[in-house]
């Protein structure tokens, strides 16, 4: 970080926005490179680090009130395509299939765009996270080409695959660290001390070389605890000096105890995602299922559940799931635990075309910027992009031809984030429930010197 000495970046002021490169900017057509004959939606479709560069510059996250970016990873990938689970191909766009650990990937830039990329953003006092995926590498990537030991085999003892989901369980304790995500993905066997060496020094070589402020850590339940251990041993030691080093966590799970257990500043994770308060939010004020009292119990059950010292991301919306806009229409196109695969490649949805929607999003995010964690904007919430699920949540990021329901919801959020900047309470305080009815949510944010009061209202239908 360039923050100077004694004025280190308190994580608990962080507006988050996470930039898919592939899908938010082209600035550089030279690298555009799309597989030959891959469909669209899977492809590589040219957004690149030039691009982010110039949408950096413009102001553009100054406006909206972000002061953090997490970028999808930007080491090299597989090149080619590998077959997803349905039916169609897929190219490495989302930067999931490390190949060459050591490189940027080429078809978004190189290693000296990616530094002026951090340079402009810390000139503009906007803090960066990568995505780092140490789970698993790719098939053809050099490390597992040379060092096959070091991975699990693809076995699961009685003559079949290891596949997460398919011969081994996402979810059992031991199945889990062992299996492989696809055919193509051999994962990691970190309890192998020479591969956990080489996989956190190769994390800290990137933090140090880079001068990021943290990491997303992808898929962090799939892995030996043993890694993160490590690897928060020697950000502490190695790269920590102004300020805390933020590392957030992926645990994909409703399972508040799982998500907790990893949770802890001062040997893992500082965080993670909270999924758990994302499903009561899609239910209560955008599905309207319940009522207000249900969130305000899980608010209230869910305040210091994970440890005093967390600093969660709060979030609605993220490129595994589907758009959030659609969550919100008067007829909710998906439950709220729905991948939206069902609709990702045909009868893929449309923006909607009335108001509700999107005042149900600001609603919601209404709650996120006034209460405790770094909430998360995916690309394209900002103005209620349509979406189904993976491939269709992960559209090119649209500049241009707003309507007015999307311009006003971009509006209300970069509002919503003046305000949390304005007041401690709500990025720093301590919640108070003040009442409840069906449809309403009265609480106070507290902190020395500052209070303010909230009121959430859903909106029904329409009759």
């Amino acid at each position: 970080s360039e923050c100077p000495v004694g004025n280190a970046f308190d994580w608990r002021d962080a507006v988050m926005y996470f930039v898919m490169i592939d899908r938010f900017a082209n600035g550089d057509e030279g690298n555009d490179a799309p597989v030959d004959g891959l469909e669209w939606p899977a492809n590589y479709q040219g957004g690149d680090l030039a691009g982010l560069l110039a949408r950096i510059e413009s102001g553009y996250f100054d406006e909206l009130g972000v002061n953090t970016l997490w970028l999808s990873s930007p080491i090299d990938n597989a090149d080619g395509r590998g077959a997803g689970t349905d039916g169609h191909d897929y190219s490495a766009y989302h930067g999931y299939w490390p190949g060459d650990l050591t490189q940027v990937e080429s078809h978004i830039g190189d290693e000296a765009e990616l530094l002026a990329v951090i340079e402009a953003a810390h000139a503009r006092g906007l803090e960066i996270l990568v995505d780092y995926v140490m789970n698993h590498v790719h098939s053809e990537s050099p490390v597992y080409q040379q060092h096959g030991n070091w991975f699990w085999p693809n076995d699961n003892g009685s003559g079949g695959n290891c596949i997460c989901g398919s011969g081994c369980s996402w979810d059992d304790d031991y199945d889990r660290k062992r299996c492989w995500f696809t055919s193509y993905l051999p994962d990691f066997d970190f309890r192998n001390a020479d591969a956990r060496s080489y996989s956190v020094e190769n994390a800290i070589q990137w933090a140090k070389d880079l001068g990021v402020d943290g990491f997303r850590l992808d898929a962090v339940k799939h892995i030996e605890d043993s890694w993160l251990l490590d690897l928060r041993s020697r950000l502490s030691a190695e790269v920590e000096d102004q300020q805390p080093f933020y590392l957030v966590g992926e645990t994909y799970t409703g399972n508040r105890d799982l998500i907790k257990y990893y949770v802890n500043p001062d040997t893992m994770l500082d965080g993670q995602f909270d999924f758990p308060l994302r499903a009561v939010l899609l239910q209560t004020l955008l599905r309207r299922q319940g009522s207000m009292q249900d969130l305000a119990t899980f608010l209230d059950s869910n305040a210091g559940f994970y440890g005093a010292g967390a600093v969660m991301s709060t979030f609605i919306g993220n490129h595994d799931v589907p758009r959030v806009i659609h969550f919100a229409e008067d007829d909710p196109l998906f439950a709220a635990w729905d991948d939206g695969k069902s609709r990702a490649w045909n009868d893929t949805p449309g923006l909607p075309g009335y108001a509700r929607p999107f005042q149900r999003v600001g609603v919601a995010y209404a709650l996120l910027m006034t209460t405790p964690g770094i909430p998360l904007i995916y690309y394209g919430d900002e103005i209620g992009m349509p979406g189904a699920g993976d491939p269709d949540n992960r559209r090119a990021m649209q500049w241009e031809g707003w309507s007015g329901d999307q311009t006003w919801l971009h509006d209300r959020i970069a509002k919503l984030a003046e305000i949390r900047a304005a007041h401690p309470a709500l990025r720093r305080g301590t919640r108070t429930s003040l009442g409840s009815t069906s449809e309403v949510y009265v609480y106070r944010m507290h902190t020395a010197g500052d209070t303010v009061k909230a009121k959430t209202t859903r909106l029904r239908a329409a009759l």
